[in-house]
C-alpha cells in the first residue's frame, strides 16, 4: 500500500511541485498585498488624523487672533478717540451758540473789530438754523432730511455721552477781550483753521480780518475761531476719524494674522518634532531588545533623534514676547499715520461740499471712495498712481524705532538690544508678507468689507427713511436723502460701537473674509523655510 502511494506520488511530482509553488506564492503574494494595503491603512488613517490635527489648530488659531485685536482694540481706540476730539468741538461749538446773543455778538464783534457786521438774514421758513444762522448737530437730524425724529436724540445722547471729556474744553476756555463772550482755545480744536464757505451763506458769515489783529512782541492776541470755522473742523474731523478708525482697525487685524499665524505654525512644528521623537525613541528602544541590534550595538552608539531628523527653529516665550510687542507701534504711532493721510484726502474731497448738501447712500460712497483712492495710491514722478504698502504704519521703520518700541512694550532694555536670530527672522518674514502682492490683494478685499460694514451701520441709522423720501435724480443716485450735518452724529456713533461694541461687527466681518483666511493657511503652512 504504501509502494502504491509512494508511485503514485512520484508519478505526479512535477504537478505536484508545479501545485505547490502556485499555491505558496499565491500564499505569500496575499500576505504581501494584505500587509501593503494595512500600511496604506494606517498611513491614509495618520494623514487623516494629521489633517484633523491641523485644521483643529488652525481654526483655534484664529479665534485667537480675533481675541488678541479684541483685546489691543480699546487702546487703539481711545487713542484714536483722544486725538481726534470731534465731541470737544461739538461741545465747543454748541457752547458758543448757547452763549451768543445777537446783541452780545454785536458787542463781541465791535470789540474785536473795528468794522461792523453785515446784517444776518432772517431764518427761513423749515430752515434748521441756531440764533446765530448756523446749522445745530442736535438739530440737523429733523424731518425735513427724511431721517426720523429718534435721530435727533441719538444725536443728543452722542454729546452727553461725553460731556466729561468735553468739560476740560469749557474749563480751559478764556476771553478774547473785556465785554466779549468767552471762546475756546482747546489745542484739540485749533486744527484746520482754514474758513469753510460751505457752511453759512455769505451773509450771515462772520469773517476776522487778521490784518486788523496787533500784536506786540511781548503779547499775542489770539482771535477766538468763528462758527464757520468750527462747523468745518466738525466735518473734516468726524470723516477723518471714521476713515482712520476703519483703516487702523483693518491693518491691525491683518497684521495680528500675520503674527499669530508664524508663532502657530512654530507652534505645530514643535509639536510635530516633539512626536517624532519620542516615536524614534520607541523604535530604537524597541530595537535593542533584539538579537541582531545585540550583534550590531556597536553601530548603534552614534545615533541620536535629532540626526534622524532635520532641525527647525523653535520660537520660546521672550522671542514670542518680543514678536508681538511689535503691535505697539500702529496703536501708539502708525495710526497717527494713516490719520494724516486720511486728513489730506477728506479735505481735498469734502472742502467743498456744503453741510445742508442732501446726499443719499451711493453719494457718500462715491466720495468715500474717492478719499480711499487719496489715502491708498500715491503719484510717482512719472506721474503715475502706485499702491502704498503701508509698511511703515505697522513696523518700525529703523533699528532705533524698534529699540524704543520693545522697551515701550515691557521688553527690559538689555534684552532689546540683544540680537535674537530667530526674532530678527520672523521680523523680516512680516517685512516680507507686507510687501507682497497677496497683502495688497487682501488688503484691498479688507477694506472692501470694513466699508461695507460702514454702510451698513449707517443705513441703519441714518439713511432709513419713508418711500418718499427716495428720490431718482439725473445722475442715477435714488434712496433717502439727508443732508451732510445730518450724518455726523451716525459716523460717531459708529466709530464708537466700532472699537467698543461687544460683540465686535468689524472685527468678526474682517476675520471671515475668505481672503483673509487663504493668506493666514499660506502662513500657517509655509514650512520649507523652517527646516535646515
Amino acid at each position: 500500500m504504501f509502494h502504491a502511494v509512494a508511485n503514485f506520488f512520484n508519478e505526479r511530482r512535477q504537478g505536484i511541485t508545479r501545485t505547490a509553488a502556485y499555491l505558496g506564492g499565491a500564499y505569500l503574494a496575499g500576505r504581501y498585498v494584505v500587509d501593503r494595503l494595512e500600511e496604506v491603512r494606517e498611513k491614509v488613517m495618520q494623514d487623516r488624523l494629521a489633517r484633523e490635527n491641523l485644521r483643529r489648530r488652525f481654526e483655534q488659531n484664529q479665534q485667537d487672533i480675533c481675541f488678541t485685536v479684541m483685546a489691543l482694540l480699546p487702546t487703539l481706540g481711545s487713542n484714536i478717540l483722544e486725538g481726534m476730539d470731534v465731541e470737544g468741538v461739538t461741545q465747543e461749538l454748541q457752547s458758543q451758540s448757547r452763549s451768543s446773543r445777537p446783541t452780545s455778538e454785536a458787542a463781541e464783534v465791535q470789540v474785536v473789530l473795528p468794522q461792523p457786521l453785515q446784517s444776518e438774514p432772517p431764518p427761513q421758513e423749515n430752515d434748521n438754523r441756531s440764533e446765530n444762522g448756523s446749522i445745530s448737530v442736535v438739530s440737523s437730524t429733523s424731518q425735513e432730511d427724511g431721517a426720523p425724529s429718534d435721530l435727533a436724540a441719538s444725536s443728543n445722547s452722542w454729546v452727553d455721552q461725553f460731556s466729561m471729556s468735553s468739560s476740560q474744553v469749557t474749563s480751559d476756555q478764556t476771553p478774547s477781550n473785556t465785554g466779549s463772550n468767552s471762546q475756546s482755545d482747546s489745542p484739540k480744536s485749533q486744527v484746520g483753521t482754514e474758513l469753510s464757505d460751505s457752511i453759512l451763506t455769505n451773509s450771515s458769515a462772520v469773517s476776522y480780518d487778521n490784518s486788523l489783529v496787533q500784536s506786540t512782541p511781548h503779547q499775542t492776541l489770539q482771535v477766538p475761531k468763528t462758527k464757520a470755522e468750527l462747523w468745518r473742523e466738525v466735518k473734516i474731523l468726524t470723516f477723518t476719524r471714521t476713515l482712520t478708525i476703519l483703516y487702523s482697525t483693518t491693518l491691525l487685524s491683518l497684521f495680528t494674522h500675520i503674527q499669530l499665524n508664524a508663532l502657530g505654525r512654530s507652534k505645530y512644528l514643535q509639536s510635530i518634532v516633539q512626536l517624532a521623537h519620542e516615536e524614534i525613541m520607541r523604535e530604537q528602544w524597541r530595537d535593542s531588545l533584539s538579537l541582531a541590534s545585540l550583534l550590531w550595538s556597536g553601530n548603534m552608539e552614534n545615533a541620536s533623534p535629532e540626526e534622524e531628523l532635520q532641525e527647525v527653529e523653535l520660537v520660546d516665550e521672550e522671542t514670542e514676547r518680543m514678536f508681538l510687542t511689535l503691535s505697539w507701534w500702529i496703536l501708539h504711532v502708525g495710526w497717527k499715520d494713516v490719520g494724516e493721510r486720511v486728513r489730506r484726502g477728506v479735505e481735498e474731497v469734502f472742502e467743498g461740499v456744503s453741510l445742508k448738501s442732501k446726499l443719499n447712500a451711493s453719494e457718500l460712497h462715491r466720495l468715500m471712495s474717492d478719499v480711499r483712492r487719496r489715502v491708498e495710491f500715491e503719484v510717482t514722478f512719472e506721474g503715475k498712481e502706485r499702491r502704498i504698502n503701508f509698511i511703515s504704519t505697522l513696523l518700525p521703520p529703523s533699528p532705533e524705532t524698534l529699540h524704543h518700541v520693545l522697551t515701550q512694550g515691557g521688553i527690559p532694555p538689555r534684552q532689546a538690544f540683544t540680537h535674537d536670530r530667530v526674532f530678527h527672522t520672523l521680523l523680516s518674514e512680516a517685512r516680507q508678507h507686507l510687501s507682497s502682492a497677496s497683502f495688497q490683494v487682501v488688503l484691498e478685499a479688507s477694506l472692501d468689507k470694513a466699508t461695507e460694514i460702514l454702510f451698513d451701520g449707517l443705513e441703519k441709522t441714518v439713511f432709513k427713511g419713508s418711500p418718499s423720501d427716495v428720490v431718482d435724480d439725473v445722475s442715477g443716485f435714488s434712496g433717502p436723502r439727508v443732508r451732510l450735518a445730518g450724518m455726523l452724529p451716525g459716523l460717531a456713533k459708529w466709530c464708537h460701537s466700532a472699537v467698543e461694541g461687544l460683540p465686535n461687527e468689524l472685527v468678526d466681518g474682517l476675520g471671515s473674509i475668505r481672503e483673509v483666511n487663504a493668506f493666514s493657511a499660506i502662513i500657517y503652512s509655509s514650512y520649507e523655510d523652517q527646516f535646515r
